[in-house]
């Protein structure tokens, strides 16, 4: 998991440090409906890129998350 997305997840949407693990799934991670809304609008906003709330909670782990991130980063 690269440090954009820690720093994220854990600055920006106050997920709890001890669960950002690369494995860990979303749930462990502590996201809700909420932090998945708020975390499409901010990559949005902030990197440009069109994450939609389904492909957000589509990646099994924060490692697939940040593939799936930087992959959306590379086609713009």
């Amino acid at each position: 998991m690269t440090g954009d997305l820690a720093t994220i997840l854990h600055d920006d949407l106050k997920l709890p440090g001890e669960g950002l693990t690369p494995d860990a799934s979303l749930d462990e991670a502590g996201f809700d409906s909420l932090a998945v809304v708020e975390l499409s609008v901010l990559l949005g906003d902030r990197y440009g890129i069109d994450i939609s709330d389904a492909e957000i909670k589509s990646a099994a782990t924060l490692d697939q998350l940040d593939l799936l991130i930087q992959r959306k980063r590379d086609e713009r």
